[in-house]
């Protein structure tokens, strides 16, 4: 794997045949702070057989374990951008959820900087960019207990995980440094992305207010759609089917757009 990014390929037989004659798509999934790859499994039986789920492990967890947490997202994005131009994927889209969002958000940017455009952003449970920018307190340098006491307000974490010392010692190790990761963001200012994004959140997520996901609709020149569901930050496991539903149906809207964004670029060179 390249420059020591680890990705988890899915290969569960899906409940949903593609229909015919539609085309592979490469979909990189991107976890949430504290989560890793296996965090997405509930989520893939209900994704098209053709399609290649390829979940990310961040450093620091799962089978990157011994790996070094990254302190940045672009330290992230530099060990994740060669390993995905090493799959030689034709149609390439990208989901993140929290930590996940803001990362799969900067993976697109610098993918696009370097003439290799996304078919698809999808971003889950995170505010703007900007709005992240923005943020001054440093939930990284909170205490033991009061990690702790986010990781039960979040939700998502069996109680019963939470009463093993060790294995909470080691999750608010992995929370801590993505969580640095987070609050230490700085949104640099450039070009506007081409791909189209799915803005999705649940409805009581306090991390991802509604109006704060407004924003996202100015990081693209392409269409934003945004969605939410009953539930809070982990709206998503609640709700599998319907949201893996609206999730297709999104990436293969973009699909539709593809030849005609491609006849367009063409034109435009000749």
């Amino acid at each position: 794997m390249s420059r020591n990014v680890m990705f988890r390929e899915f290969r569960e037989q899906s409940a949903h045949p593609p229909p015919i004659q539609e085309k592979e798509v490469t979909c990189f999934f991107i976890h949430h702070s504290g989560g890793s790859a296996a965090s997405f499994s509930p989520l893939f039986p209900h994704l098209p057989g053709n399609w290649r789920r390829l979940a990310v492990e961040l450093p620091g967890r799962g089978a990157s374990v011994e790996e070094t947490a990254c302190r940045s997202t672009a330290e992230l994005v530099d060990r994740l951008v060669p390993a995905v131009l090493d799959q030689r994927a034709e149609r390439i889209a990208v989901f993140g959820h929290s930590l996940g969002a803001l990362v799969a958000y900067e993976l697109v940017r610098e993918l696009e900087r370097r003439e290799v455009t996304s078919v698809w952003l999808g971003v889950s449970g995170s505010p703007d960019p900007r709005q992240v920018a923005r943020r001054t307190e440093r939930r990284d340098l909170w205490s033991r207990e009061r990690l702790v006491a986010f990781l039960r307000e979040l939700g998502g974490t069996p109680e019963e995980m939470l009463a093993i010392p060790d294995v909470v010692d080691y999750m608010v190790e992995v929370l801590r440094a993505d969580l640095r990761v987070v609050d230490t963001y700085e949104h640099a200012d450039g070009p506007s992305l081409r791909a189209p994004i799915s803005v999705y959140a649940g409805a009581a997520d306090q991390l991802a207010d509604t109006a704060l996901l407004e924003g996202w609709r100015e990081t693209t020149r392409g269409a934003v759609r945004i969605q939410t569901w009953p539930g809070g930050h982990f709206y998503l496991f609640e709700h599998v089917e319907s949201f893996a539903e609206r999730l297709v149906a999104d990436v293969r809207s973009a699909l539709l757009r593809v030849p005609e964004a491609a006849r367009d670029k063409k034109g435009a060179e000749l």
